[in-house]
């Protein structure tokens, strides 16, 4: 017992002597401690920022999709949405169950968790009229109160509108002349809906419900932005009432007096022609990286609702996942990005902490020695440098913990202003666990080496004063019955792990197609390459920095040069590793600037790839009235002629066109062994000129006639074929050089098929506004002149022709110029009662600026911190070498070199050493930022082209320059302020 008392007595003396000696080294080099606690505040810092807002970034993407869709998560309609001009069904009931929705008997089927759906009524083609202005449009009529329990337009408060009031958007009020409180007549296109209310009343059907119902409106408020309820393209061409109020509204323009009394008492909520629902746990749901694991939720969601309302034949579309598919990529690799900052800052921490304590170790030699003497054991010398490198990182632990809210606070406003969206200023429990083992393993694997160094050293060599600690040659003698070689047990290990995990791994990611493990996978290898192009540029740094010296110091003497070469052979070792830290951190900066700017670049390129030019007038429906068309061209060619220098058109594809009787059109060979759906467009011969030339990628085509491709249409050889994916190409074995390789063109009609002989005339692997690729087998189009389409249709005149859009090619990339073409355009829109919609890129360019602005300040803050971590390790670096070189700079003081002189020395040494890490960096990141480009391209299938991102390379060298010359200035200064005899003996 007393032994065991003893034993305990002597490990707390021990403990307590050995935090008094770590302390009093803290207080000896309290900069060094500034340096480590700087270091490990800021990776603990951004462990708990990054991973509490990678856990936030789905949400950006989520935003963006909401700008497209309306902030809508599911919409449920009838199954059988029958068109009685094609199907008359005398049975008013069925007939209503197949086009109508009775939410009060829904509304008791639902369960509870699911909460009140929200019902809305369409109607398209309404036309409101004040004065002599008509102004078409489509009345909206919706619950409020449901849809603000659904989250339907969060971002939009809605106001309490009366019965006879209505919303309308300003855009609209502004072309009426109408203020809040003005009336206009309304006139709303409801036979079918009356019908089915007439069908409770009566089943005697009434001739004048067949036409519209004109009643009065009042503006009961002006809208400018539904803020989600709509789409944000769509949102201008609505106006919008209460349900409640509806069927007794439509009830003051009904003649009938008995339907007019029924109509009052008919309770709205009985007919409603689509149901709207948001997740409950909205944000939840779509903050998951797993895209698999969101659109499962969503199901058994959406399963839930089907399911409890039994009979009812439902159609449930989920608009947000449609859009957001695409976009989970760049959602999982920003967070994977981020990750990986995490990891690489934890690495630069655990090597700089390994820096100081190495140079405590080193400059404490002889105190080591001593202690030795006294009795302390090389376990004790271990635990004194543990306990040393833990002081360095607990306070930056607890430090951090405590900054950390008011960081998140700050982010969380940042992104509240930015996209409209925040999060809580709590970091989450994973960003805790990962600070906390960031927290203990560098000090832990940062001590590793010290110890190591401290234990291997023997007791005559640490007693030895005199020597000088600069040593520019090592000679180490190694047995080979007592060698192990750490080197190669290390490889070893990695190799090991590195075949198990793609031996395991990627198998996996192909089998489950998890998407998510594999970019982890493929972004691991990255780095992998990344730390390996680091480890063997190791081998050319010295000629590199020769080289550097000869070019950068070429006005200085040989006699410098000479120092610099010899001042860097001298601390190799040491400069190795602030080389290390320097071209891992530029190298990996230069990568996450290319990764994020290339996902952003993918956002823009995606809406562009769809429309197939920055301004595109899409048709709603069939236009019949070819004065319409004749009305827009005009206009682009007088009034617009100064910002407009041409347009194209683009045809319905002949599925579409419902007029034309044709289901589908299929390529296929003469064997009809293959068959390839397609979508068969008419082009006019300038389409390629006026559409965005970089999503037209070339496969095959024929150069020898000097035509562009929409005018090789129009030839006489044209006229026989037409312009395919690349795909096709290769899956049939055609030469669009070869007039003889020919396949068919199948029109699958509802009566018969027809087949037509036709030729390639060109392949593309991908096209501006239609979808082409030279991979996927799904429907692509495929583009014939407009005379062939005529043929085909069998009409004879250009006037009957159906359109899908006309693409605007502008003069000048002008803010201006689009501003004036859209609302131009907008304006006929509206006079044409909205068969035609105008898109501009310049309006949805916004949101994605914001997003940029957002991710740029993120970014800029990375690269902040990876350049102060730089920093610390350079300054640290540098005081050493100055330091240990005390006696080399007496001699040379000694020899007649000027104080100045020496200072300038250093700096140059500096100056050529972040040099070489740098130019080391920039190689490794330019060179891996455009692999990931290549890889970019191959999951998009978007013409994704890397930029060297000149500006931010510029910005990090100026710094790195600055933080040579501060690093170095200092400690040299502070040195050769001294005589030189003390200066010999320092």
């Amino acid at each position: 017992m007393k032994d065991n008392q003893e034993a305990s007595k002597i490990t707390s003396k021990l403990l307590a002597f050995f935090l008094r000696r770590s302390v009093d080294e803290i207080q000896r080099r309290f900069c060094y401690f500034i340096i480590s606690f700087g270091s490990c505040f800021l990776t603990i810092f951004i462990a708990l920022i990054a991973n509490t807002v990678i856990s936030q970034t789905p949400l950006i993407f989520l935003s963006v999709s909401e700008v497209t869709q309306g902030e809508i998560d599911m919409i449920f309609r009838p199954s059988m949405n029958f068109n009685p001009k094609v199907y008359e069904l005398d049975d008013l009931s069925l007939q209503n169950l197949r086009r109508y929705f009775n939410m009060t008997r829904i509304d008791s089927l639902t369960p509870p968790e699911v909460g009140l759906l929200a019902p809305r009524l369409h109607f398209s083609g309404a036309d409101a009229i004040k004065d002599d202005k008509k102004l078409s449009l489509t009345l909206l009529v919706l619950d409020s109160y449901r849809e603000k329990l659904q989250r339907i337009g969060s971002k939009y408060d809605p106001p309490i509108l009366k019965q006879g009031e209505c919303a309308i958007h300003k855009s609209l009020a502004e072309h009426l002349g109408l203020e809040k409180g003005s009336k206009f007549e309304l006139h709303i296109p409801l036979n079918s809906y009356l019908q089915m209310v007439h069908s409770f009343y009566t089943k005697d059907s009434l001739e004048y419900l067949k036409v519209e119902l004109i009643t009065t409106c009042t503006v009961g408020s002006i809208f400018s932005d539904l803020g989600g309820k709509l789409p944000s393209d769509e949102d201008e061409n609505y106006l919008w009432m209460e349900l409640k109020h509806f069927t007794r509204y439509l009830a003051t323009a009904i003649e009938d007096k008995g339907f007019k009394e029924f109509l009052e008492a008919f309770n709205p909520y009985d007919l409603v022609q689509s149901m709207l629902s948001n997740h409950p746990n909205r944000e939840a749901v779509y903050l998951n990286e797993d895209f698999r694991a969101i659109q499962e939720n969503m199901a058994e969601y959406s399963g839930k609702i089907i399911s409890s309302l039994g009979f009812y034949p439902l159609s449930t579309t989920m608009p947000i996942l449609r859009i957001l598919f695409p976009l989970n990529i760049g959602a999982i690799f920003l967070n994977i990005i981020l990750d990986l900052i995490v990891i690489l800052l934890a690495f630069i921490s655990t090597f700089l902490i390994y820096s100081l304590l190495t140079i405590s170790v080193e400059s404490r030699t002889f105190e080591f020695g001593t202690i030795r003497m006294l009795g302390i054991t090389k376990t004790g010398l271990a635990s004194l440098v543990l306990i040393q490198a833990m002081l360095f990182v607990l306070p930056a632990f607890l430090f951090a913990f405590i900054m950390v809210f008011p960081g998140l606070s700050y982010l969380s406003n940042l992104l509240h202003s930015k996209l409209g969206f925040s999060f809580s200023s709590v970091p989450t429990t994973s960003s805790f666990i990962w600070a906390l083992c960031i927290g203990l393993l560098v000090p832990a694997l940062a001590s590793i080496l010290p110890i190591y160094q401290v234990i291997k050293r023997n007791l005559v060599e640490s007693l030895d004063m005199q020597r000088s600690k600069s040593q520019g040659v090592h000679i180490t003698i190694e047995f080979a019955q007592e060698h192990s070689s750490f080197t190669m047990f290390a490889f070893g290990s990695v190799a090991i792990i590195y075949g198990l995990s793609i031996y395991y791994f990627l198998p996996l990611t192909l089998l489950s197609m998890n998407l998510q493990l594999m970019l982890w996978i493929m972004l691991s290898l990255l780095l992998a390459i990344i730390i390996g192009l680091i480890l063997l540029s190791l081998n050319i740094t010295h000629l590199i920095e020769r080289l550097l010296v000869h070019i950068f110091l070429f006005y200085e003497s040989n006699v410098m040069k000479f120092l610099v070469i010899k001042n860097m052979i001298a601390h190799k070792f040491r400069n190795r590793r602030t080389i290390i830290i320097y071209s891992l951190s530029l190298g990996f900066l230069l990568f996450a600037v290319v990764a994020y700017t290339m996902e952003l670049r993918n956002v823009q390129l995606y809406m562009l790839a769809y429309r197939g030019s920055k301004m595109e007038v899409r048709m709603n429906k069939c236009i019949d009235n070819f004065s319409i068309i004749a009305d827009l061209e005009d206009a682009l060619l007088t009034t617009y002629a100064n910002e407009v220098e041409d347009f194209g058109w683009n045809s319905l594809h002949f599925a579409h066109d419902k007029g034309l009787g044709i289901k589908s059109n299929w390529i296929s060979d003469f064997g009809r062994k293959y068959y390839f759906p397609v979508n068969l467009h008419g082009i006019s011969p300038n389409y390629f000129e006026v559409t965005n030339e970089i999503f037209t990628d070339i496969y095959a085509s024929n150069k020898t006639s000097g035509l562009s491709m929409g005018e090789q249409l129009y030839t006489t050889y044209g006229s026989q074929g037409m312009g395919v994916g690349s795909f096709f190409i290769k899956e049939l074995n055609l030469d669009v050089n070869n007039p003889k390789n020919t396949y068919q063109l199948i029109f699958d009609r509802s009566n018969t098929d027809l087949a037509f002989e036709t030729r390639p005339i060109f392949s593309l692997n991908s096209c501006p506004g239609l979808r082409m690729t030279r991979r996927e087998k799904r429907r692509q189009a495929a583009l014939i002149s407009l005379p062939l389409y005529m043929k085909f249709s069998n009409i004879t005149s250009i006037s009957m022709m159906h359109w899908q859009s006309l693409v605007i090619k502008m003069r000048r990339e002008n803010m201006d110029d689009y501003t004036k073409v859209y609302e131009g355009l907008r304006q006929k829109a509206i006079k044409y009662d909205w068969k035609f919609y105008v898109w501009s890129y310049s309006r949805r360019a916004n949101h994605a600026n914001e997003v940029k602005d957002f991710l740029d300040i993120i970014f800029g803050i990375i690269i902040t911190l990876f350049m102060s971590l730089s920093f610390f390790s350079l300054s640290s670096s540098m005081t050493t070498n100055i330091l240990e070189q005390s006696k080399e700079l007496a001699i040379i003081r000694s020899m007649g070199i000027t104080r100045k002189r020496v200072v300038f020395l250093h700096i140059y040494e500096a100056f050529i050493l972040v040099l070489t890490g740098s130019f080391i960096g920039a190689g490794i990141g330019m060179l891996i930022g455009y692999t990931l480009s290549l890889q970019r391209v191959l999951f998009t299938d978007l013409p994704i082209e890397f930029v060297f991102p000149y500006r931010h390379f510029v910005v990090i060298i100026v710094v790195s320059v600055l933080c040579a010359i501060l690093s170095t200035a200092s400690p040299s200064i502070y040195l050769l302020r001294k005589p030189i005899a003390e200066l010999s003996r320092f």
